[in-house]
């Protein structure tokens, strides 16, 4: 389970039950945070973003994946590559997950994550008609 940067400020800023929430809908997902994502706190917390440094010491309880690249084309890619899920509040990046049939959770509310089921538009084969059905 991928952890965007946006959800990591959840908890911290409202105490969004962030972990709970993930086991709720995949009881035992490992939760991890790409180095992208990573690399962007770091970033935030160098401008001061409030609340930066409390979302980078939360990312630091999980472990890293290599995701080469930034920002939201280093989940996209990661995720669509593994097959993760992700956690985000970032609509946008959310329809590219689902376009490429990434499983996304996003927040509902102040307390529950709703899940979007990725799917990737599949190709129906043409029917064939049947003689004499014109």
């Amino acid at each position: 389970m991928l952890l965007d940067a946006n959800s990591l400020f959840l908890p911290v800023r409202g105490g969004f039950p962030l972990e709970s929430e993930v086991d709720r809908h995949r009881p035992g997902a490992v939760l991890v945070v790409p180095s992208s994502v990573r690399a962007e706190l770091d970033r935030l917390v160098e401008r001061r973003t409030p609340e930066a440094s409390a979302a980078r010491a939360l990312a630091s309880r999980f472990p890293e994946v290599a995701a080469p690249g930034k920002g939201d084309d280093a989940i996209v890619r990661l995720a669509a590559r593994d097959r993760a899920w992700v956690v985000t509040a970032d609509r946008a990046l959310r329809q590219r997950l689902l376009r490429q049939g990434v499983s996304v959770l996003a927040p509902r509310d102040r307390q529950r994550l709703e899940l979007f089921r990725g799917t990737k538009a599949v190709e129906r084969p043409l029917r064939r008609r049947r003689p004499g059905n014109g």
